[in-house]
């Protein structure tokens, strides 16, 4: 019984599904979070894609497209993480599970 098998599934099969709950759970206490600084709030495009779980091109496509909030002065653009997390809990699809 070195490596037993619980109804078809290996422990490596076992250990990816309870990585992937958690990850999905962290997601959704991140979302649900609403206590931020002002300076906490203020992301970068980079920690904006990494918060929503995506690449900073998919971002970039939203933000032209007007699905996400942003704010840009001059050539810096940046995002508020309260709305962005505002608009995941209104459009859950926008966060991506981290694998």
């Amino acid at each position: 019984m070195s490596n037993p098998i619980l109804y078809g599934f290996t422990k490596q099969d076992l250990e990816k599904t309870i990585e992937l709950v958690i990850n999905r759970i962290r997601k959704t206490e991140i979302i649900q979070d609403t206590s931020n600084s002002q300076a906490e709030d203020r992301l970068t495009q980079k920690e904006a894609a990494e918060l929503l779980g995506i690449t900073v091109q998919c971002l970039i496509q939203w933000k032209k497209k007007k699905l996400i909030p942003f704010y840009q002065i001059g050539r810096s653009v940046f995002y508020s993480k309260k709305e962005l997390l505002e608009q995941a809990r209104k459009n859950p699809s926008l966060v991506k599970s981290a694998k």
